[in-house]
Formats: structure tokens, C-alpha cells, sequence
């Protein structure tokens, strides 16, 4: 029987290569506590970063992975969390989950922010909403998850226009919708954030399941 997941926990996921193969990391505003099972290595686990484009992993046959992706409000050390789970990745999932719910907490504060900054239209409209100083919102953000308040804004409206295009809608009319000034500047943010125009994310399954997955948005 699964585990129940903690508060802080979005999901959790599971990875096995049946060959070589590389995977394509999409930005979602996440960190993950990965354990990794390589082939021919000891197990070991690790926190990925908060990706700002999109990265490329290498897995061999047989590497298998277990993540569990954090909300993006979640606040915790990671190298304490690490170390608190050193030498426990072959131990149970429920192990792993009591540390994670002992170590990392989704910050209230942080979350109203980060909702506002993905459903507004620009950092001062988010300000204004939540009714703070630019500089309140810019080290509430910023010193949390090192990313400033437009960091998280922009990634917002690119994976939102992400989800539309499992849609019919015409390209410009998902840019406008989206908030961009126009098809062309989406296609420079996401290849900023994705390394590939809408139109080719579109027509590739794999990619587009990646950039619309649970995450920040």
C-alpha cells in the first residue's frame, strides 16, 4: 500500500531505463529529493535545483529512480536533509517520508506569494494584491528560494501557456492569452525556459507532459 504523502510532498514519482537513454528536465518550479538506484553503484540520494532552463540527464539500462517533487513553497536545508537521509536510501519509503516530513515545511507566507505572482500579470499587480512593499515581496521571494518575484512570474506564464497548447487553440492566440505581447515573444520565453519553440513542444508528447506535470503555475 502506497504511503500517505506529507504536506509539503506535490507527488511523488518513479523512473526505470530499459536502455541508454537521455531525459529532458523541464523547468516546474520544484525541487525533488531524488533516490537514485544506479545499475552497477551503491544507492544514493540527492536534491536537484531549481531548473531555469531545460537540462539533460544521462541514465543507462537499468538505473531506477525515486523522486518525491516538493511544492514550491516548501523551506529546508538541504544539506541537513541530506544528511538526514544519508545512508537510508535502501531503507523504506516511509523512513524517507518521516525525515522529509520532519525537515521541510511549505512556508504560508511564501505560497500566498508565489499564487499571486503566477495569477497576476505583472510583480506589481502581485504586490498590490497581497498588499506588501516591493522590497518585502522581493526578500520574502528571493531569500526563500533564491529566485527573484519576475523569475517566478515568467515561469508561471510559460507553463500556463504550456497546458494550452494540449488544446486546439492557434499559437498567437495562446500567446495573447497568456500575457505575451505576441507569438514571437513566446517563442523567445520558451525557449528560454523549455530550449524549443511552442510549436515544437506541441508535437512532442514526452516534452509536453514534462512541461505541463504538477509544478509551480
Amino acid at each position: 500500500m502506497r504511503q500517505a504523502l506529507p504536506d509539503v510532498v506535490l507527488e511523488d514519482w518513479r523512473h526505470a531505463a530499459t536502455g541508454p537513454m537521455r531525459l529532458t528536465i523541464l523547468p516546474d518550479g520544484c525541487r525533488d529529493l531524488i533516490v537514485a538506484f544506479p545499475r552497477h553503484a551503491a544507492a544514493r540520494c540527492l536534491v536537484s535545483p531549481l531548473h531555469s532552463t531545460a537540462e539533460t540527464v544521462e541514465c543507462a539500462a537499468g538505473d531506477r529512480y525515486v523522486g518525491y517533487r516538493l511544492h514550491p513553497a516548501a523551506v529546508f536545508d538541504a544539506e541537513a536533509l541530506l544528511a538526514a537521509v544519508h545512508g537510508r536510501a535502501e531503507a523504506d519509503e516511509a523512513a524517507l517520508l518521516a525525515v522529509l516530513d520532519g525537515l521541510a515545511r511549505r512556508d504560508a507566507n511564501l505560497a500566498e506569494a508565489l499564487a499571486a505572482l503566477a495569477s497576476t500579470a505583472s510583480v506589481a499587480v502581485a504586490r498590490r494584491t497581497l498588499g506588501v512593499a516591493e522590497r518585502s515581496l522581493e526578500r520574502l521571494v528571493a531569500h526563500a528560494t533564491g529566485r527573484p518575484p519576475a523569475w517566478w512570474q515568467g515561469l508561471a506564464r510559460a507553463r500556463r501557456a504550456a497546458r494550452a497548447l494540449t488544446g486546439g487553440d492557434s499559437l498567437a492566440g495562446i500567446a495573447c492569452a497568456a500575457g505575451y505581447a505576441d507569438q514571437a515573444h513566446m517563442s523567445r520565453e520558451f525557449r528560454r525556459w523549455f530550449g524549443m519553440p511552442p510549436g515544437r513542444l506541441r508535437t512532442d508528447p514526452a516534452l509536453l507532459a514534462g512541461a505541463t506535470a504538477s509544478g509551480y503555475g
